[in-house]
């Protein structure tokens, strides 16, 4: 069965095509948003009256670059990759690198799931490092709650991303899943990879765990089709990714929700709050940043089972940072970890929460120090 056959039953929730792009980028161009952030980043000191003109310029600037673009590969590696990944992670970061990319073929089609700590860049920096390394893009997995407008949602879907509907009824969630479920074995058997987070949101608290429901999900279709679990998770293997940020630029955001739940056992979301964490982590200081390929999960019992070993291999792979020995101390309030960190980055790290209650210190400090206390249990340390 051909993509043809089969593409236009997930027109709900598939990425858009090589034949949908041209007019998806040409809506794209148009978009007041986009615009004023380029004029910003290309001319920040422009004077009020220029503005529309200037606007104008860039669309006509933006259509240009685009309308060569003859696939959505090559808008992924020549925009995404090469124009916008490598500019935020220029500005961002202070740098980033990866490992175990020898253990993926180059036409292979993989199931990566990784680590959720941020909302975008998780599956970019696997992104960034595939394409830099000559190997396939993935297809991304990504919530329908953060498709806020037609702009979003063109961006997201034009940059290889299919939807995950939640929040539905039961019967219609049921529904969804078995088609999300049929979605990835399908795009899978035309040679794409994809990446899952191993849970619905971010680890808040800094403790990767993947939801065994993941599993369970991926495993709908093939169950109905027959297959038995051992021989599902033999013939679509999961590749656990360990994804490292030095320092979450989200961190403080995280620390209060976590203290707010635990003091009221409730936290009422903004509406707008996944835009600001999507927007923060895109613009805020990340430090260093490692990406980890582990080993694909051929076998397993049941989904609790696969999901314990994807756990074991992201703790062991994690790349613990200053941050992370840091933390560590200071909630045992020992120095156990001190030759594995500088004073200067421990006034620096300390500084970073100078303005949050002890509480919210406290939450923090166990969001940086969860990844070392796992890697500990794992058995690495």
């Amino acid at each position: 069965m051909s993509a043809s056959d089969w593409i236009h039953e997930f027109d709900d929730i598939r990425p858009y095509t090589d034949d949908e792009l041209l007019k998806v980028l040409r809506r794209i161009t148009r978009n007041r948003w986009l615009v004023s952030g380029v004029r910003r980043m290309r001319l920040p000191g422009c004077p009020g009256f220029l503005k529309p003109v200037v606007n104008e310029f860039i669309k006509l600037d933006l259509w240009r670059t685009l309308r060569r673009i003859d696939s959505v590969d090559t808008f992924q590696r020549r925009i995404i990759v090469d124009r916008v990944l490598s500019y935020i992670f220029r500005k961002t970061s202070d740098g980033i690198t990866w490992s175990g990319m020898e253990k993926l073929e180059r036409r292979g089609a993989y199931l990566f799931m990784s680590n959720h700590r941020d909302i975008v860049l998780d599956s970019a920096v696997l992104n960034f490092a595939l394409a830099h390394s000559d190997l396939d893009i993935a297809e991304i997995a990504f919530g329908d709650n953060l498709l806020a407008n037609e702009f979003v949602s063109d961006l997201i879907r034009v940059n290889r991303s299919f939807v995950v509907y939640r929040n539905l009824p039961v019967r219609e969630q049921a529904k969804a899943a078995y088609k999300l479920s049929k979605y990835i074995r399908l795009t899978r058997s035309e040679g794409n990879s994809v990446w899952i987070a191993q849970r619905e949101g971010r680890a808040k608290d800094g403790n990767d765990t993947t939801n065994p429901s993941i599993i369970k999900m991926l495993f709908m279709e093939p169950r109905r089709g027959g297959m038995k679990f051992d021989e599902f998770i033999g013939q679509f293997p999961i590749v656990p990714v360990a994804v490292s940020y030095e320092f979450d630029p989200c961190d403080r955001f995280k620390a209060r929700e976590v203290y707010r739940r635990r003091e009221s056992g409730s936290y009422e979301k903004r509406k707008s709050e996944d835009l600001i964490s999507m927007y923060t982590g895109l613009k805020g200081e990340k430090g260093r940043i490692h990406l980890s390929i582990g080993d694909p999960v051929r076998s397993g019992g049941d989904a609790r089972s696969v999901a314990l070993e994807i756990d074991a291999q992201i703790h062991r792979l994690y790349r613990l940072w200053p941050s992370n020995y840091i933390a560590h101390d200071l909630l045992t309030g020992g120095d156990t970890w001190s030759d594995r960190y500088s004073p200067d980055e421990l006034r620096a790290f300390k500084a970073r929460f100078r303005t949050e209650s002890a509480g919210v210190q406290r939450v923090a400090y166990e969001i940086y120090a969860n990844a070392l206390i796992n890697q500990m249990k794992a058995g690495k340390r």
